[in-house]
């Protein structure tokens, strides 16, 4: 019985030593990055249209339909762009009012994989996403449609543009 008792207690030390070792390892970001995308932050304009600017990353967004929208990114850098993901998340967006208060979030409804990702972009090549924006209970108006890359570290490359509601 006493042999017991110390074979328990060294089983529940071990458990809770383990268990507390678990998700205490900090990542030091600044060692081992990857090839980070551009550090220069694009401006954020209206409406912003297509033309490549070189050496630099192209955030662009274009009005597919009445609520779905087109996020592309597109590389001119003269190299190739790394981004890594912590989900398959790849873009987000969100609608402000004319007050700048955000009124939705897409990623706030959405789940997504729980997985690692990657996507490389060659010199020239650009990322696209459609998304739609959904029937939300809006009071009719003009609001400020954002949309962004959701890398892991690094720019997000944000474009803005309007969207109404009647």
């Amino acid at each position: 019985m006493r042999n017991n008792f110390w074979l328990n207690a060294f089983l529940i030390l071990m458990t809770v030593l383990i268990l507390a070792a678990c998700g205490t390892q900090q990542e030091d970001e600044t060692e081992n990055t990857p090839e980070d995308p551009a550090t220069e932050e694009p401006e954020t304009n209206d409406e912003t249209t297509g033309g490549s600017t070189e050496g630099e990353m192209e955030p662009d967004i274009q009005q597919i339909s009445d609520e779905t929208y087109r996020y592309t990114l597109e590389n001119q850098t003269g190299e190739p762009q790394t981004f890594e993901f912590t989900s398959s998340q790849r873009y987000d967006f969100s609608l402000a009012n004319e007050n700048g208060e955000e009124v939705f979030l897409f990623s706030a409804v959405s789940t997504y994989l729980q997985a690692l990702g990657e996507e490389n972009l060659d010199q020239g090549d650009q990322l696209s996403y459609e998304f739609e924006v959904p029937p939300l209970d809006l009071e009719p108006g003009t609001y400020e449609l954002t949309a962004w890359l959701t890398p892991r570290q690094g720019e997000t490359y944000k474009v803005t543009t309007e969207h109404v509601v009647e």
